[in-house]
């Protein structure tokens, strides 16, 4: 049986007893939101606090990521990203989550080979400063964003070469790509941990329910590939009991 967590947007969203009655996990996406104060994210991480004594789930974060570039060539930019960034393992560790989402930040279209080499060498300056200073010690997941195809993130989490630091597929993502699903996963099955799943039109973002032939291709890709990874999902949903059949 796959493991399976549903994304929340809210803390509102959160229905403990439901999740532990589904034995599903949780994903919290409040601390994506880029300006929050401080007294709201310390009021955040009082009511999760009390929230997860009682749950039975694995916890997973998604972390900001407007506006944010830990290998900026502007060292003001790089320095808030770090910053961000520390922040948002300063709340995981406090909230003991199991993962952490950050977004890859690559942009496909800054692919002449000295860029990129230097884009993933000042990623693994960053990963390994942050790490350094940050008492965080579950899993780091990186996101294919805007990405066409697996290659520059591959390239990316080998140069980075952490243990800690695996990947997140988003199959929405992949999907506004150039490349089959297959291709992701074939490349980067090595790395794969987590899946971020919804769906879409194949031109906009729009976080819908897969279909179930959707669900039946990716079960057999995965099967195929032999993992395992964590399954998200990251759209909204009238019922979540039902929808959880969908994958069981």
């Amino acid at each position: 049986m796959k493991t399976l967590l549903k994304a929340v947007s809210i803390i509102d969203d959160f229905h403990i007893n439901l999740f532990n009655k589904l034995d599903i996990g949780v994903e919290i996406q409040d601390f994506t939101e880029s300006n929050l104060n401080i007294k709201e994210k310390d009021s955040l991480i009082r009511r999760y606090k009390k929230l997860f004594k009682n749950f039975r789930g694995t916890k997973a974060l998604h972390a900001p990521f407007l506006d944010l570039k830990p290998a900026s060539p502007d060292l003001a930019i790089r320095d808030i990203s770090f910053h961000k960034y520390l922040n948002t393992l300063d709340i995981c560790y406090k909230l003991e989550m199991d993962f952490v989402i950050f977004h890859s930040q690559i942009n496909p279209y800054l692919n002449e080979p000295f860029i990129r080499d230097l884009n993933n060498r000042q990623n693994k300056e960053f990963w390994d400063k942050i790490l350094d200073k940050s008492k965080y010690n579950g899993t780091i997941l990186i996101e294919n964003i805007f990405e066409e195809s697996p290659k520059m993130l591959k390239e990316y989490i080998e140069t980075i070469n952490k243990e800690n630091i695996k990947i997140n597929l988003d199959i929405g993502h992949a999907k506004l790509g150039k490349v089959s699903l297959e291709e992701w996963i074939k490349e980067l099955k090595d790395y794969i941990v987590y899946m971020h799943i919804h769906s879409n039109d194949g031109l906009y973002d729009k976080h819908n329910s897969p279909n179930k032939e959707e669900i039946k291709y990716l079960y057999n890709l995965l099967e195929k590939y032999d993992i395992n990874p964590l399954l998200s999902l990251e759209y909204k949903t009238d019922n979540l009991e039902n929808e959880i059949l969908k994958y069981r």
